[in-house]
């Protein structure tokens, strides 16, 4: 998602985020896109689980990024057993962003512990039930090193956890996960602009309307969980991110794609850590 989104009206990026996630889903899975009466359920709940990059848009980016330094960009996987259900929520966010990484790298020996994470993040988030599955099928093809459909069940994995969220008309949750995964996605894509820099492989972080539309939403969660210290960090760094992609040109410096990646890592680990 190279600076597509630069001049594009709010509404019609929606429109438009929406249409190219399910097309682009649908081709992964080999299928001819049909209408998806989901959509329509999320539309009239409000819920807008688009605002952050598609899963296969994401893939796309890291594909673009190749070769990724792999020791430079892991982490240990976040525990966070004791946070709070919206630091869960990014939590979750964060490790499929994870997989993303994972499949690029083709780390077979992480796949499992991957699926067991996400696993237990979802049943604390109470939609453990449509994970089970997902989180038994990425290690059986992890094992087989069929990545094209580890893909594809990461892919079906934060579907069915999104329209969960929109089943329990939870708008919230499904925005934190989708921030979760958008600022993990950051910190890797940032990384590996940073190690091999280029005015063009800079580009593909400079996404404006995101983190401009990230930057409002999180300022409507409600007051209890809005004054939580890591929601309080969280905001701040939100804000210190919109401001710099903000100012920075759509070919951004390599001082400025360091201190992009310095602010998404620090968010990071704050989310990764329990509350």
């Amino acid at each position: 998602m190279k600076a597509i989104f630069g001049a594009t009206p709010p509404r019609t990026l929606i429109i438009y985020a929406a249409a190219a996630t399910f097309f682009a889903v649908a081709t992964l899975h080999g299928q001819e896109p049909v209408e998806n009466p989901a959509e329509h359920e999320r539309e009239e709940l409000g819920v807008n689980p688009y605002t952050a990059p598609s899963v296969a848009e994401i893939f796309q980016q890291l594909d673009d990024l190749k070769p990724l330094p792999f020791e430079l960009l892991k982490r240990d996987f976040p525990q966070a057993a004791h946070a709070s259900r919206e630091q869960m929520g990014m939590v979750f966010g964060g490790l499929v962003a994870d997989g993303f990484l994972i499949v690029e790298a083709q780390k077979k020996n992480l796949v499992e512990d991957l699926g067991k994470l996400l696993l237990r993040q979802a049943r604390s988030l109470g939609v453990g039930d449509r994970v089970m599955r997902h989180s038994a099928s990425l290690t059986e093809l992890g094992k087989k090193g069929d990545w094209p459909a580890v893909r594809r069940e990461l892919i079906s994995t934060q579907q069915d956890v999104e329209e969960a969220m929109t089943a329990l008309r939870d708008q919230k949750m499904a925005h934190l996960i989708s921030l979760g995964g958008w600022l993990r996605g950051l910190e890797i894509c940032a990384g590996a602009v940073e190690t091999n820099y280029t005015t063009d492989r800079a580009a593909v972080l400079w996404q404006r309307d995101l983190i401009n539309y990230f930057a409002e939403e999180i300022k409507t969660l409600p007051p209890a969980v809005a004054h939580k210290p890591i929601f309080e960090k969280v905001r701040a760094g939100v804000d210190a991110i919109r401001a710099l992609l903000n100012r920075a040109p759509e070919k951004m410096s390599l001082e400025d794609v360091k201190t992009l990646h310095a602010q998404a890592k620090e968010l990071n680990l704050a989310i990764a850590a329990a509350d």
